[in-house]
């Protein structure tokens, strides 16, 4: 026993800096939020006419005020206590108001009402109540604070009492901030002043002594009179006001009229004057993708729009010829992702940069699906032949470098190289992926619309489109599941993976890669499949982005932008109650529940790893923007063909409601059987309003307007035909079945060993010492690295695998396993690795004798997520009659990655009910649940020390006469082994 503990003491001081250089790298799996897991949450914010409305709350420096378009911000808190944020110029800035510091204030109203934080402050020590302001300047980086003290009229004394104001300022408690002091990405109170160096100045007062004002320059208390103190607060309140009127929504419900302003706001936040940028805080950076680039024309931001698209238009590749063949890899990223070098297929003619009008800066994303995306919506909000004409050589270059890149094979179905959000992590090895030839779908085919418009050859992108739809509908749409395959494997047995996750689902609807019931049918598979989580008791429900195991970044969670797309899809299927409640879900979550009012953050507090983290993030103001006005109120131009469509997408209980946009508004009232809508339009160029109206069951009809200023359509109400949404935790459906091969084992019965020595062909911890060179697709590509584990994110990821305390622990040539005896030598080869790699055969067969009723077999090998929900092998045992059974090997149900342990909750990560035994490589120790036994802690990672193999128990039929086990790996990415059978 001492000596098994030394053993293992020795393997984790081993393993530990491994470890650490392994997972302590992965940005993505910090988590500041891990106090607040299994804590109750409460309602922290609630509407207000049009603002967010707190009493003595709690949250500090979680508001961000925005001002002039660069990165300095004021970090607002629900108390008076504020943070200058720019890089060299952190400040925290603090108020004593007649010897009382607000912060500790016995009573606290706050707001955040039009870009603005108000506060209502009363204390014991006051005899009035004191009003507070804080408002950024709009024009330059500063911020003016107003005070003002309200008192009874009978309370001579507390009128005549006069303000006196300390303006505390400090440095910050870390200046170096690892995401710009972001939620979740940062530690808590990293905006706290450092005591010992505290600047003390007065505020500005006026006259009588009843109202100051406090004038912050960047990060300096500045002097003024105080006449002109009052008026730059007075044109910013101003400012700000009506910018947050620029969308302004009315409905019965109190928690959505809060939006327009606050989406407005976030916008404004995240243009830096020339483009949209990737956040506002935590990723305040240029970036050509993701769904930011929506803002401009859906907020009614036309000369944004066109900055945005002509200062990446400048940042495409022109002059450089795709010289170099597929596949182009970088050896130096273990072939995990294209190799940086001018000329090759990726690095070439059509490609798009990062930076605005910077074409000469290689990034490892395909940036130009989205961005195209986000160009033919504004052509769609603004058909203007002239600009389409100069951008007309983007679209097609584009197009151009997608083909040749994304579907070198040519068979109309395109691979997806890191062009959406969930990318970091997500790999196809050159197959066929739905999302992807989506995007590539409606490229083509609004390309050729606009060649016709421009008098250009419309026909080779029509017929682009058309191959694209029919292969999508021929190999990917899978007619008996009612949804698309997430991907089609372009090796080995070509499989489809028909797990999709949501993106999967929302792309090919949000572009009509679809009929109206398959749209239906696809939403439909997310309420069956796609986890739901409870929003507290509120009686709405979040979704996560997949259901694969194990976890890593961006493949399984909670994040907003992914929840707004997937609502925006429902409203686009016509399932207006749905799309509503998941929408609604998303904004209690993230701005009512959460620590931000008004949040269009990242990751919502129900993601598993991270918990509640960024604010304001670009692509979830952007696709909010859209679910808002596009899905909820349903204003859809299709300026191309001349029309707008408005498809609203309110419940059935509202009886009014009224949005206003730049270009169009409307009010919606019910009389009677009668829904009547009155609209306005300001579109450059009129366009015909048509009505669409849900009929249920992904049916609609369309109502025919004019192309009129202002008109009044009224339609009769129908009665939709649609079944209930069924969340997954309530489906028969989602329900899970019993996972054959975990059944406990029979200790009634004798056991008998099945020698298989002479088979073996490797070492256990040999898996991730190889190098998996072939075969590799022939197209350039993200796949998984040469050492069979990680992704292109980590491409020097490994694990290490040892089993030498495992060897140490066998007796007289058996390791027992709950009670189960397997015959295993303590030295030498001791698996058979099976794999569609060339390292290994793809299968073996292993010759039985007798009869048995059950055949245990410890195994070992690697699974991941891309090969999740998926049998990633097989076991056959074929009888001497010709007959067989078979036990399929399921990643998450019964097949497990030998270097980790699987981290489930019953929410977005769900196992079956009962786990495999498995085996510790490093001490031995047999548990069903290898994570609780070893203490390991986290959601990502979680690294078994030694690695782990599994025992699963088949079922067979004691009638018949054995003749041989076969093992057969079906998965890419795998290795499969056999470590020994017995039988019983």
């Amino acid at each position: 026993m001492r000596k098994r503990i030394l053993l293992y003491a020795m393997l984790l001081s081993t393993l530990a800096s491994a470890q650490k250089q392994k997972i302590g790298d992965f940005i993505e799996s910090t988590s500041y939020n891990l106090d607040k897991i299994g804590v109750e949450r409460r309602l922290q914010y609630e509407p207000q006419g049009n603002a967010f409305f707190c009493e003595n709350g709690t949250n500090r420096f979680t508001r961000a005020l925005y001002g002039s378009h660069t990165d300095w911000r004021l970090e607002t808190s629900d108390r008076p206590v504020f943070a200058v944020v720019k890089k060299g110029h952190h400040r925290n800035i603090r108020f004593e108001v007649n010897g009382v510091p607000l912060d500790s204030a016995a009573m606290c109203r706050a707001w955040y009402r039009n870009g603005i934080r108000h506060y209502l402050v009363g204390d014991r020590r006051w005899k009035w109540t004191l009003y507070v302001m804080a408002v950024a300047l709009p024009q330059e980086e500063g911020a003016v604070f107003m005070f003002s003290k309200s008192a009874s009229c009978s309370d001579l004394e507390a009128i005549r009492e006069r303000l006196s104001i300390k303006v505390l300022s400090a440095p910050i408690a870390q200046p170096k901030l690892h995401r710009n002091g972001d939620i979740g990405a940062d530690p808590p109170g990293v905006f706290e002043p450092l005591s010992d160096e505290v600047t003390v100045d007065a505020a500005i007062m006026g006259k009588e002594g009843d109202v100051a004002f406090v004038v912050v320059k960047l990060d300096q208390v500045v002097d003024m009179p105080f006449q002109e103190a009052n008026q730059l607060f007075s044109s910013s309140v101003s400012y700000f006001k009506e910018l947050s009127g620029r969308i302004r929504f009315q409905t019965p419900d109190p928690f959505i009229n809060t939006l327009g302003g606050a989406l407005t706001l976030a916008a404004d936040g995240d243009w830096d004057g020339q483009t949209w940028l990737h956040g506002c805080i935590g990723w305040r950076m240029p970036l050509a993708g993701w769904r930011a680039g929506y803002l401009g024309d859906v907020l009614g931001w036309n000369d944004r729009a066109v900055s945005h698209f002509d200062a990446y238009a400048k940042s495409q590749v022109t002059e450089v010829e795709p010289v170099i063949p597929h596949p182009s890899q970088d050896t130096t990223m273990n072939l995990a992702r294209a190799e940086k070098k001018w000329g090759t297929q990726m690095y070439s003619n059509g490609y798009i940069c990062r930076n605005p009008e910077r074409n000469d800066q290689m990034h490892h994303y395909d940036m130009n699906l989205n961005y195209v995306d986000e160009l033919l919506w504004h052509f769609q909000y603004d058909a203007d032949t002239t600009y389409m004409r100069k951008m007309w050589p983007v679209l097609t270059s584009h197009l151009a470098w997608e083909k040749r890149n994304y579907d070198p094979d040519g068979d109309h179905l395109y691979d997806a190289y890191c062009c959406i959000w969930a990318s970091d992590a997500l790999y196809y090895s050159g197959g066929a992926v739905t999302h992807s030839s989506a995007y590539n779908y409606r490229g083509n085919k609004l390309a050729a619309r606009i060649a016709e418009l421009l008098g250009e050859d419309a026909a080779p992108y029509r017929t682009e489109a058309e191959a694209i739809l029919k292969a999508m509908n021929e190999r990917l749409w899978l007619p008996e599941k009612g949804v698309w395959a997430e991907y089609q494997d372009a090796m080995g047995l070509k499989r489809k993976h028909d797990h999709p996750a949501v993106w999967s689902i929302y792309t090919p609807i949000d572009c009509g890669a679809c009929t109206p019931q398959q749209a239906y049918e696809a939403t439909r598979y997310v309420d069956r499949h796609i986890p739901h989580i409870d929003v507290e008791d509120t009686g709405y429900q979040t979704i996560s982005t997949s259901d694969w195991l194990p976890y890593s970044w961006s493949i399984n969670n909670v994040a907003a932008a992914e929840v707004m797309h997937t609502a925006l899809a429902y409203f686009e299927a016509g399932r207006a109650e749905e799309g509503y409640r998941l929408m609604k879900a998303n904004v209690l979550d993230q701005m009512y529940y959460g620590a931000s009012p008004g949040n269009f953050g990242q990751i919502s507090y129900y993601d598993a790893a991270r918990g509640e983290c960024y604010r304001d993030f670009g692509d979830c103001i952007g696709i909010s923007s859209r679910t808002l006005l596009q899905g909820l109120f349903g204003i859809i131009p299709q300026a191309l063909d001349g029309k707008c469509i408005i498809r609203p997408g309110f419940p059935a209980e509202w009886e009014n409601a009224s949005v206003r946009t730049p270009y169009l508004e409307y009010k919606y009232t019910r009389k009677d059987d009668c829904d009547v809508y009155e609209i306005t339009q300001h579109f450059r160029q009129p366009l015909k309003i048509v009505l669409r109206q849900n009929l249920g069951g992904g049916a609609y009809r369309d109502v025919e307007g004019t192309d009129e200023a202002h008109q009044l359509i009224s339609v009769q109400r129908t009665t939709q035909r649609d079944g209930a949404s069924v969340s997954v935790t309530d489906s028969a459906e989602a329900s899970s079945p019993s996972v054959p091969g975990v059944a406990e084992p029979d200790l009634t019965k004798a056991f008998r060993q099945v020698k298989i020595d002479r088979r073996f062909n490797a070492e256990v911890d040999d898996i991730f010492k190889n190098e998996y060179l072939s075969p590799r697709p022939q197209s350039t590509t993200l796949q998984i690295p040469k050492q069979g584990i990680g992704e292109w994110c980590h491409p020097q990821l490994t694990a290490e695998i040892n089993d030498s305390v495992f060897r140490t622990l066998i007796r007289k040539g058996v390791f027992t396993v709950a009670g189960v005896p397997f015959r295993t030598p303590a030295e030498g080869e001791n698996i058979i690795y099976t794999s569609l790699w060339d390292n290994y055969p793809d299968s073996v067969v292993i010759p039985l004798k007798g009869r048995a009723k059950s055949a245990y077999l410890l195994m070992a090998g690697s699974t991941n997520h891309m090969q999740s929900r998926i049998d990633n092998g097989v076991v056959t045992v074929t009888y001497a009659d010709g007959s067989t059974d078979t036990l399929a090997l399921r990643n998450p149900d019964n097949w497990c990655p030998i270097e980790q342990d699987y981290y489930a909750d019953g929410k977005a990560f769900k196992t079956a009910g009962l786990r495999p035994y498995r085996v510790c490589l490093s001490t031995g120790d047999v548990s069903r649940d290898l994570g609780k036994a070893l203490g390991i802690q986290g959601v990502y990672g979680r690294e078994i020390p030694g690695g782990a193999a599994q025992m699963l128990r088949m079922t067979l039929n004691p009638e018949k006469k054995l003749k041989s086990l076969t093992l057969r790996t079906l998965s890419n990415d795998v290795v499969i082994g056999l470590m020994a059978i017995t039988l019983q």
